[in-house]
């Protein structure tokens, strides 16, 4: 099923487009603890602009390309399960959500370790499939892995007392689900390049709009 179709000219715009936004929310960072979170939108970036590399030299083949494959399954399976709940961790003022968040980190990194031993001891490759990416990085798929990996990339922001992070969460979860179901094979690409888009997101929390709360719960809330 393709509803959607995607080129080099698709992430390389994303990707600098995201560059620009992730700019801003660093800048507007006040606190060093911030900036995990700001610079989400930065690297999402920089991975779609692999990805935009990686749409025009692998119909090469090169060696160049297997190092592109595996900067890009870096940052989709090692960066974001470890990146996402540092992040949210980092700025959660409530001690009752940051106990469990410590939980939902430890489930990411997990995963991200995981993968980044994959990552090291297994070959990787990707190959054009009409309109799509897919990629190949060998380890067993096993369910388990996967809830932590959600855990770390979906749940975290869920936990948030912050209502600008809890969106984040949601619409990535969202997302997850519509890439599952519509575009299973080309799962890896497909939904980085939504949930890179989705990051934008982010820029809400460094807003300083009337109309967003960017306040954090009560210390006594859940």
């Amino acid at each position: 099923m393709r509803i959607i179709c995607f080129s080099a000219n698709a992430s390389i715009l994303a990707g600098i487009a995201l560059l620009g936004i992730g700019t801003v929310t660093v800048r507007r960072a006040d606190q060093l603890s911030q900036l995990p979170y700001a610079i989400i939108p930065l690297a999402f970036g920089l991975q779609q602009l692999v990805e935009g590399y990686l749409w025009l030299v692998l119909p090469m083949q090169s060696q160049a390309t297997n190092a592109a494959t595996t900067i890009y399954l870096f940052f989709s399976h090692v960066l974001w399960p470890v990146l996402v709940p540092l992040a949210v961790l980092m700025i959660e003022p409530v001690a009752a959500r940051r106990k469990r968040l410590m939980i939902a980190m430890a489930a990411g990194v997990f995963a991200g370790i995981y993968f980044l031993f994959a990552l090291a001891t297994e070959p990787v490759s990707a190959l054009i499939d009409g309109r799509h990416i897919v990629y190949h990085l060998p380890h067993r798929h096993d369910a388990f892995i996967l809830m932590l990996y959600i855990i770390g990339t979906c749940v975290t922001p869920l936990l948030s007392s912050y209502q600008t992070v809890r969106w984040f969460g949601i619409a990535i979860a969202i997302s997850m689900i519509v890439t599952g179901i519509a575009y299973v094979n080309w799962f890896a690409s497909v939904w980085c390049f939504f949930a890179a888009l989705i990051s934008g997101v982010v820029f809400l929390h460094f807003s300083r709009h009337p109309f967003l709360d960017n306040k954090a719960s009560l210390p006594g809330a859940a």
